[in-house]
């Protein structure tokens, strides 16, 4: 004769199902009986990007998820797949505040992953092996004048040339890098590695046009004469004076003002 056993069980109870902590989820809950659920979403990390840069992807290229095709290294095909929205990486792996890193899953697990740092790692290493962004694309006969050499004006050359549109950069500064070169110190973005990843951009076939003035130097009319698009990227670099009576005075001067001085040496003493 089989003894029988006697079942012990208690009711379902209100809130047995909710999980307090996110990783209480992920770890303590195997025995659950259902299956998960994938959705073609957009990651949280390349959501907080305003570039859109495919952060997941050349993170998983870096952790050797994905492997990289033959006769490349993954340090050169995780450059490739990170320059394809953004072609600074060293620059803003030093200076970008890393929106990414707020919206990182892993927020709610322990702590964000490091984009910023794999980055910069990925930029360096690219410009000491003196890696070249993707080519141009075949010539469309296109010219597009862009007003502002910073990073937007540059971007946008980049963008553009791989296109195969033909681009000419105007600024009215001796050198390109715009806010970045005149508004952000040396130790904050080293020159080298700034006029490195400028110089890839140029490479592309992008002319320049240095201590030119729009609207001085060269008319918007012969601008629209010439090129088939002009595209305006002068940037927002107006200072903010600090909001306390006097703040107006003689010699008060805004950060960004001090700043664009000093990286021009043009600083003078009082």
């Amino acid at each position: 004769m089989v003894e029988e056993k006697k079942l012990t069980f208690r009711r379902y109870q209100d809130g047995d199902s909710v999980f307090h902590e996110w990783k209480e989820a992920i770890f303590q809950a195997s025995w659950s009986h259902k299956c998960p659920t994938y959705v073609h979403r957009t990651p949280p990390c390349q959501g907080s990007c305003p570039s859109g840069e495919d952060i997941r992807g050349w993170l998983g290229i870096a952790r050797g998820m994905e492997k990289p095709p033959a006769g490349t290294t993954w340090q050169e095909y995780a450059f490739q797949r990170s320059t394809d929205a953004n072609p600074f990486p060293s620059v803003m792996g030093r200076v970008c505040p890393a929106p990414c890193q707020t919206g990182c899953n892993r927020n709610v697990v322990e702590d964000f992953v490091g984009i910023n740092a794999v980055e910069q790692f990925i930029g360096d290493y690219a410009l000491a092996q003196k890696f070249k962004l993707a080519p141009p694309g075949p010539d469309t006969g296109k010219k597009v004048a862009i007003i502002g050499g910073g990073p937007a004006g540059l971007a946008a050359a980049y963008q553009l040339r791989r296109k195969g549109h033909a681009c000419t950069v105007f600024d009215d500064h001796a050198e390109l890098g715009g806010m970045v070169m005149y508004g952000i110190p040396g130790y904050r973005t080293p020159r080298d590695v700034l006029q490195g990843e400028i110089q890839r951009i140029v490479d592309m076939g992008v002319v320049t046009r240095l201590n030119t003035r729009v609207g001085k130097d060269i008319s918007v009319e012969e601008l629209e004469k010439q090129f088939d698009a002009v595209l305006w990227t002068v940037g927002c670099k107006a200072g903010r004076p600090l909001p306390v009576p006097g703040a107006d005075a003689p010699n008060c001067i805004t950060g960004v003002d001090f700043l664009s001085d000093f990286n021009q040496k043009q600083l003078h003493t009082v």
